[in-house]
């Protein structure tokens, strides 16, 4: 008879009520090898005895020594995970004779009725068959009903019936799920075994029938992952009671929930991010190919995708939850540190036992072949990225908190906002972004690729409550790099995008940032019977992995050189120049509006020369009240939008001075005084003069706002139009005061040539020293040198004082413009005349109004003749 014919109706009749027939067997075979001794075994029994009732599995807890060493309550809460024997023992007394209807009792008895009679072939299916529907059947059968979303408080903790009710449904289900995940390995091992050394068969059908072998082993511990991971988790909040909890007073205890809760969720995180990678490689399935080993031992290959099982190597081995909270959060929770221990020791033994188990089982037996991904080392990209969400993962990393505290929810908003931003910077990837204002140099921060990647997927910065899928990572990644202008392919939303792209970033793109590995772990064995006992202390492999410990020397110097170079001005600003810097801001809007006024003011400044240089002193004032008081001191408008106002209002004064250089180019082109002109004509020419203005301001600023709020790929354009035009602007300032002065030298040059002398010098040096610091403010070159000292990196606080000298402007221009040998004496006057009236001062000596008047007749009579002339 085959083998099968024989096994099949045994094995209906042993699976049936899951496992407990099976375990009714397995015992009457434990008792009779007992008694009678190994040779009264018939052959099944004894290949049902050696293969399925006392199979050896060893099961081995290891992580750091601080967090199982004793008195830590990890070890003898994972204890009570292990799975018990197939077989009980001691063995319970004889059960009465089967009653009718007694369905488990008649089964077991012709269970091992039918073993007996099984040949080795017939029982070696029996067992393989067994093993291969223990994980379907505790699918269906190991759930614990209800328990899912149980929710702990005071009176269910307390009750010790209600709680060890509750807390041995999650201990079976646990249980059933690590023997089932066992028996699965087995099973699958065995077949693909057969499968992939089987002669004469053709590589299309090996190639199907194995993917779909894989296909079925995966799709089934998936399954099981799901089912135990959450039973797992729910086991966090009894464990702990009940190992360290217990003793905790009534007053205490509704806190003491809270917060073991909070660690369970974090766990529940991490153990969701292992299945749902699970879920991603059953999807990669379809796509591995098998083929022929040519140059391995192996008679068969797989050729693997790249979003393949092996990404799973990046999880990390070990949650380093107690070394990075436990004393952080010690003040909030006293027991935190056991808390946090007993989380890692379960997320170990979720990794080891169940996922390490079945894909090390899965592929451990065929050579594998994976694709490379043709991307270079980013160790040294840079690229530029909002300075406030920068200095908010400084903080994180230099002052973390504790995850078990509240987080204000401005706090949970303001990251969700640093990862949108921080995203579309990296959108962006621009090495350079050109500043055009100091509100710029304060919003960009230029950092190291893999920095922004390590500071982001960190355990402590903004990105620890986004759920982390390994496989989702790289694929977003790949998308990000090899489709730069399609980001539709991101399997991620905008929030978490950095945070998924950072991480595949960090662990296989930046060779300098890889974290330091503990020095020693510890490990200890478990027994089904709840015991343990500590092996032996071992040194980390090379090939360990550890994603979250602790940053490499060159990590920290990248970190420490951003936060002197970029992020400390900030810190530096406000906490030691604040009252000088609204001092300045404060005398420098003082002293313009007082220029502003004076040319107002005098009759001789109303001019078509002064009314073009008022204009630039009312563009500064804007500028200033909208920088420096309304955007830093009220915090609106946003930080882009202020930038865009500055950048232009800058542009716009640099305009007015072209218009004021090309006045006195004109003037001295014609030999026309600015007084020459009537006010009727000085109006027109001044209308001309600020429409021909403002229209080319529109347009550049039209062009830069388009850019810039279309998309956000365009900020580097926008600021590079901006910067061109002021460079244009102030080029255009330098060649009109240029002209002046090869002009002066030409005509004076002239005159000695006709001999024509005169004691009169050019000025004194006083006037010199005048004219040479109004033709450095007239051409913009200061303006220049603030620019190119905002495109520097590393010199902070120097441009930090540059900007504050800067705020001298309004008392310079006041000094230089009005306090001169013509303005200042008559405004004097004309101050003194308020208080006496009488006062006559120079060239205002006529005898009596009368005269003043004709006089000023006579002088508007003879100007146009003198212009026809």
């Amino acid at each position: 008879m085959h083998p099968a014919g024989a096994a099949l109706p045994l094995l209906a009749l042993l699976a049936a009520n899951g496992t407990r027939v099976l375990r009714c067997v397995c015992t009457h075979t434990a008792v009779l090898k007992a008694v009678d001794g190994p040779f009264a075994l018939s052959a099944g029994e004894h290949v049902m005895w050696s293969k399925y009732c006392n199979a050896p599995r060893r099961y081995y807890l290891h992580g750091s020594c601080e967090t199982l060493d004793p008195p830590s309550v990890a070890v003898p809460a994972v204890a009570r995970l292990v799975p018990h024997r197939n077989y009980e023992w001691p063995p319970p007394p004889p059960p009465p004779p089967p009653q009718p209807g007694s369905e488990e009792g008649w089964r077991c008895a012709n269970g091992v009725v039918g073993l007996r009679s099984l040949g080795i072939d017939e029982a070696y299916q029996l067992v393989e068959d067994i093993q291969c529907r223990v994980a379907a059947d505790c699918i269906d059968s190991c759930s614990a009903r209800g328990l899912a979303d149980m929710e702990w408080n005071v009176e269910t903790l307390k009750t010790d019936h209600l709680r060890n009710t509750i807390l041995a449904q999650l201990l079976h289900a646990v249980r059933s799920t690590t023997k089932a995940i066992d028996e699965r390995v087995i099973c699958y091992v065995g077949r693909a075994l057969r499968l992939l050394h089987v002669n004469g068969t053709a590589l299309e059908d090996i190639m199907a029938a194995h993917r779909e072998l894989l296909s079925s082993n995966l799709r089934d511990a998936a399954q099981l992952f799901s089912l135990g991971a959450t039973y797992l988790s729910q086991l966090v909040v009894p464990l702990a009671f009940e190992h360290m909890g217990n003793h905790t007073t009534h007053q205490r205890l509704d806190g003491w929930i809270k917060d073991m809760e909070r660690v369970r969720d974090m766990l529940d995180r991490k153990l969701k991010d292992w299945v749902h990678d699970m879920h991603s490689v059953l999807e990669q399935i379809p796509t591995y190919k098998i083929e022929e080993d040519k140059n391995g031992t192996e008679e068969y290959l797989i050729r693997l995708p790249l979003l393949s099982h092996r990404l799973l190597i990046y999880h990390v081995p070990q949650l380093s939850f107690r070394e990075d909270f436990g004393a952080l959060c010690k003040e909030q929770q006293p027991q935190a540190s056991q808390m946090f221990g007993l989380t890692d020791a379960l997320y170990t033994f979720f990794r080891t036992f169940w996922f390490q188990h079945v894909l090390g089982a899965s592929f451990h037996y065929v050579n594998t072949v994976e694709e490379e991904w043709q991307l270079e080392d980013r160790s040294n990209a840079t690229l530029y990225v909002d300075t406030g969400c920068m200095q908010l993962l400084a903080n994180a990393l230099d002052h973390p908190t504790c995850p078990l505290e509240d987080l204000p929810p401005e706090a949970t908003e303001q990251r969700e906002r640093c990862r949108v931003q921080l995203w579309n910077d990296m959108v962006q990837r621009s090495p350079y972004l050109p500043v055009t204002s100091y509100l710029a140099y304060t919003q960009r921060a230029k950092v190291n690729l893999c920095l922004l990647a390590w500071m982001a997927a960190n355990s402590f910065s903004i990105c620890q409550d986004v759920p982390f899928s390994m496989l989702r990572s790289v694929h977003d990644a790949r998308c990000y790099f090899d489709s730069p202008d399609h980001q539709s392919c991101l399997g991620s939303n905008a929030t978490d995008a950095i945070c998924s792209v950072s991480r595949a970033i960090l662990f296989m793109k930046c060779r300098d940032f890889f974290s330091l590995k503990p020095a020693e772990k510890c490990l200890v064995g478990l027994h089904a019977d709840g015991s343990y006992v500590k092996m032996f202390n071992q040194m980390w492999r090379e090939g360990d992995f550890e994603a979250d410990g602790k940053p490499t020397e060159i990590t920290l110097s990248y970190k420490d050189s951003l936060n002197n170079a970029t992020l400390k001005y900030k810190d530096f600003k406000i906490d030691s120049l604040k009252l000088l810097e609204i001092s300045f801001i404060a005398v420098n809007i003082l002293f313009r509006f007082l220029a502003a006024g004076v040319y107002m003011y005098l009759p001789h400044l109303r001019n078509l020369p002064g009314k073009i240089f008022l204009c630039f002193q009312i563009t500064g004032i804007i500028q200033i009240l909208c920088s420096e008081v309304v955007y830093r001191m009220a915090g609106v408008p946003d930080v882009s939008t202020a930038v865009l106002i500055d950048s232009a209002l800058t542009l716009l004064g640099c305009i007015w001075l072209n218009s004021f250089c090309y006045q006195m180019y004109a003037c001295i082109r014609h030999l026309r005084l600015p007084n020459d002109l009537r006010p009727a004509e000085a109006r027109k020419v001044f209308c001309c003069q600020a429409l021909y203005a403002l229209i080319s301001w529109s347009v550049v600023c039209a062009a830069s706002i388009a850019l810039e709020k279309t998309s956000k790929y365009y900020l580097f354009h926008s600021r590079i139009i901006l910067l061109v035009g002021i460079s244009l602007s102030i080029a255009f300032n330098l060649i009109c005061l240029g002209l002046v002065g090869y002009m002066y030298l030409r005509n004076r040059n002239s005159m000695r040539q006709l001999k024509i002398y005169s004691k009169n010098k050019f000025g004194s040096k006083k006037d010199v020293l005048f004219m040479s610091v109004k033709t450095v403010i007239l051409s913009g070159i200061g303006v220049i040198i603030r620019i190119g000292f905002h495109q520097a990196q590393g010199i902070a606080q120097f441009v930090y004082y540059v900007h504050i000298a800067t705020m001298m402007q309004g008392p310079v221009l006041f000094v230089f413009f009005i306090c001169n040998g013509t303005t200042l004496p008559l405004l004097r006057d004309r101050v003194l005349g308020w208080f006496n009236p009488d006062a006559v001062g120079p060239g205002r000596e006529l005898c009596s109004a009368a005269e003043r008047n004709l006089a000023r007749m006579r002088k508007e009579l003879s100007l146009p003749a003198e212009s026809s002339f």
